[in-house]
C-alpha cells in the first residue's frame, strides 16, 4: 500500500560511500603495526607478570623495595588484629599475609593490590564459623578460593556489575561500625564471641560490670598514638617544610601500626620481667615454627563430634558463597580507584581464588585486598605487584623469628589498630550527596547500611543485589519513551523516540503509550517512530511493534488506518518485524516527508489545488470529484 522507492541517483550516492569506506578501511589496515599473536595476548592478560616484568627498571625496583618494605611493616600488625577479630590466634594473621602476595605477584592484574587479611573479610567469616572448631575458618579458606576459581573460570564476573557503588560504600561504613563495635569488648577486657550487632551490644551491656581499666587505658593509649602519628602526614605533604622533614614525617605516618607493636611489646616485655605479670590481656600464638603445607582435610574430628564434608556445608549455610562474594568486592573497588579504572574481574577471581586455595594449606584465614594498603602503596609511589615479593619474605622472617615475641602484645593495642584502620572506610559524604542528587541512589545506601548493620553484612548485600536487580528490571521493562506531537513542513506527526533496547517487557508500555497519544489525536496524525538509539530489539517485543500497526486502525473503518513510519532502525531489526499494510520503514528525512505528505492528501488535510503538483510527483493517482 506504501511503497518504498530508492532513485538511481540515491543507490549511485549509497555505493559510493561504501566504496570509500572500503578504501579507508584498507588504508587503515595497511597502517596498523603488528598484531601481537593471539596466544601472547592470553598470556599476557592470565600471566600479567609476563607484560611489565620485561620492562622492569632499576627506578622500578628501588620505588618497589620502598613499599614491600612499608607495607610489609604495616601488615604484619593488620594481619594480627584481623585474626583477633575472626577469633583466631594472631598467628593465623600472619599465615595469610604471605603466602596469598606472592601468588599474587605472578597473577595479580591491578598494580596496587596487596593481599592479605582485611577486617571485612574477617568480620564476615566469623559469622560463620563462631563457636566451631579452628578447622572450619581453614576449611571456609579453602572453599571459599574453589568458588572464586569456578565463577572466573565460568567468566560470571559480570555478576559483580549488578552491585552498584552506593551499595559497595554502604557495605563498607556498616562494615566499619561492626568492626568497631566488635573491638570495644576487646578495649574493655571483656572475653566473648557472638555474631550479629544486636546480640554483642545485649552481651556487652549485660557485662560492662566485667571491664577492665588497664586494658582501656592501653587501648586508649594505642589510639591517641595511632591519631598522632596520622598526623604528621600532613605535614609531609606541606611543600612549605624541607625534604628530609617530609620524608621521616611520612615514613614515621605509615609506619605507626609497627611502632606501637614495639613500643607496646616493650612496655610488656620489661613489666612481666619487673612483676611477673600484667594486668591487661595479651594476644595468645601458637608455636613459632613455619606452618607445613597440607591440604586442608575435608573432615573436622573432635572429641565432641564428627564433621562430614557434608555436615560442614551445613554449617557454614551461605557463607562459601558470601565470603568469596565479599573478599573480591574490595580488589574490584580498588581497582576502579586506579588511574586505569579497569578491571578484570574474571581474572582477579582466579587469583584470589588461587590465593585462598594456597592459603588454606598454610592455615590462613580467608583474603583479599585492602583499602588502607592501598592509600599505603599509593604515597610509597608503588610501581609494579614486585613490593609483594619484599612483604612476603617480611611475613615470613616474623613468622619464623617474632612468633615468640608476638605474645607480648597487648589485645588492646591490636584492637586500635584495627579501629584506626577501619575508620577511614566510614563515608557519610556520598549519602548526603546522594539526598541532594539522587534520591533513589540514597534510599538504596540507607536501605544497605541499615539492613547490613541490624541484620549483617551478609543479609544487607543480597538484600541490596536484589533490590538493585529488580530496579534494573523495572527500568527494562519502563525504559525511556519520549512521546511527543511534532511538525515537518507544517505537517504534524507523533514522534515516538524509545531509548536504548526495546524488549518483551518493554512492549506493551511502548503500546499503551502511543495508542494513548493516539487516541488524544483522534487517530488523525501519523505515527513516526525513531529507532536511531534502540540498541536492540527482541522476537516478542518486534512482533509486539507489527501489533501496533494493527491497534493503529480503526476498528469501524479500516481505510482511514493511521500510518506507523519505523525511522532509522537498524537493518538486523527490520528483519525481525513482520510488515503489515500501514507499517513502512523509512531511512531518510526526505522518506518521511513523502509519506505525510501522502497521508495529508489521503485525509484531506493538504489543500488539493495549493499540492496538486507534488502529489502528481509523487506518483499517486488523484480522484478529482
Amino acid at each position: 500500500m506504501y511503497p518504498q522507492l530508492e532513485t538511481d541517483a540515491e543507490a549511485q550516492e549509497k555505493a559510493t560511500a561504501q566504496s570509500l569506506l572500503a578504501t579507508r578501511q584498507t588504508q587503515t589496515e595497511d597502517e596498523k603495526p603488528p598484531s601481537i599473536p593471539k596466544w601472547k595476548r592470553r598470556l599476557h592478560r592470565h600471566v600479567p607478570i609476563t607484560q611489565w616484568l620485561p620492562m622492569y627498571s632499576t627506578e622500578w625496583g628501588i620505588d618497589d623495595f620502598i613499599a614491600g618494605i612499608t607495607l610489609g611493616l604495616t601488615i604484619i600488625p593488620e594481619s594480627m588484629a584481623c585474626a583477633l577479630l575472626a577469633g583466631l590466634p594472631a598467628r593465623y594473621g600472619l599465615c595469610s599475609a604471605f603466602i596469598g602476595p606472592l601468588i599474587y605477584m605472578v597473577f595479580g592484574s591491578i598494580d596496587k593490590v596487596i593481599i592479605g587479611p582485611t577486617s571485612l573479610v574477617a568480620l564476615v567469616s566469623v559469622q560463620f564459623t563462631v563457636g566451631r572448631p579452628i578447622e572450619f575458618a581453614f576449611l571456609v579458606t579453602f572453599l571459599s578460593g574453589i568458588v572464586q576459581i569456578i565463577m572466573g573460570a565460568l567468566r560470571l564476573g559480570f555478576i559483580f556489575e549488578f552491585i552498584s557503588m552506593p551499595v559497595i560504600k554502604a557495605f563498607s561504613s556498616a562494615t566499619a561500625i561492626l568492626v568497631i563495635e566488635s573491638q570495644l569488648k576487646v578495649l574493655l577486657g571483656i572475653k566473648y564471641l557472638v555474631a550479629g550487632l544486636l546480640s554483642s551490644v545485649t552481651t556487652l551491656s549485660s557485662r560492662i560490670d566485667e571491664s577492665n581499666m588497664a586494658d582501656l587505658i592501653m587501648g586508649i593509649c594505642a589510639i591517641v598514638f595511632l591519631l598522632l602519628l596520622e598526623l604528621l602526614e600532613r605535614v609531609a605533604r606541606n611543600e612549605n617544610h624541607g625534604k628530609v622533614l617530609r620524608i621521616c614525617c611520612r615514613y614515621l605516618s605509615t609506619s605507626r601500626n609497627t611502632l606501637i607493636v614495639l613500643i607496646a611489646g616493650i612496655v610488656t616485655y620489661i613489666w612481666l620481667h619487673q612483676a611477673g605479670q600484667v594486668p591487661y590481656a595479651l594476644s595468645q600464638n601458637a608455636l613459632a615454627t613455619l606452618p607445613n603445607f597440607t591440604i586442608p582435610s575435608l573432615e573436622i574430628e573432635t572429641p565432641a563430634r564428627k564433621y562430614t564434608f557434608w555436615d560442614i556445608l551445613k554449617e557454614l549455610n551461605m557463607g562459601i558463597i558470601v565470603i568469596p562474594i565479599v573478599g573480591i568486592l574490595t580488589n574490584i573497588s580498588i581497582g576502579k580507584l586506579t588511574p586505569k579504572g579497569l578491571v578484570d574481574t574474571n581474572q582477579e577471581l582466579l587469583t584470589v581464588g588461587l590465593c585462598n586455595m594456597f592459603g588454606s594449606c598454610v592455615q590462613a584465614m580467608p583474603s583479599s585486598g585492602a583499602f588502607t594498603r592501598y592509600a599505603i602503596s599509593t604515597a610509597c609511589g608503588l610501581k609494579t605487584p614486585m613490593a609483594n615479593l619484599y612483604l612476603g619474605i617480611i611475613v615470613l622472617l616474623a613468622l619464623s623469628f617474632l612468633s615468640p615475641y608476638f605474645n607480648f602484645i597487648p589485645e588492646a593495642t591490636l584492637a586500635a589498630i584495627l579501629i584506626c584502620s577501619i575508620f577511614t572506610l566510614l563515608d557519610f559524604k556520598l549519602p548526603l550527596r546522594l539526598w541532594r542528587d539522587s534520591k533513589r541512589d540514597f534510599a538504596t545506601w540507607l536501605l544497605c547500611f541499615c539492613v547490613c548493620v541490624l541484620f549483617g553484612v551478609e543479609v544487607g548485600l543480597f538484600v541490596s543485589i536484589v533490590v538493585t536487580a529488580l530496579h534494573l528490571l523495572f527500568l527494562w521493562a519502563r525504559p525511556e519513551v519520549r512521546v511527543k506531537i511534532e511538525e515537518l513542513d507544517e505537517m504534524q506527526y507523533i514522534r515516538v523516540t524509545p531509548g536504548n533496547g526495546i524488549y518483551f517487557p518493554a512492549i506493551n508500555y511502548l503500546r499503551e503509550r502511543v495508542l494513548k497519544a493516539c487516541t488524544q489525536a483522534d487517530f488523525g496524525i501519523t505515527v513516526v517512530i525513531d529507532g536511531h538509539r534502540i540498541t536492540g530489539l527482541d522476537y516478542t517485543a518486534a512482533q509486539g511493534i507489527s501489533k501496533l500497526s494493527s491497534d493503529l486502525c480503526r476498528q469501524a473503518d479500516a481505510a482511514s488506518s493511521t500510518l506507523l513510519i519505523l525511522y532509522r532502525f537498524p537493518e538486523h531489526l527490520k528483519r525481525l518485524i513482520d510488515h503489515t499494510e500501514n507499517l513502512v520503514f523509512c531511512e531518510t528525512e526526505d522518506k518521511v516527508r513523502e509519506f505525510l505528505t501522502q497521508e495529508s492528501l489521503r485525509n484531506g488535510y493538504i489543500n488539493l489545488k495549493e499540492h496538486i503538483r507534488a502529489s502528481i510527483d509523487l506518483g499517486y493517482k488523484i480522484d478529482i470529484d
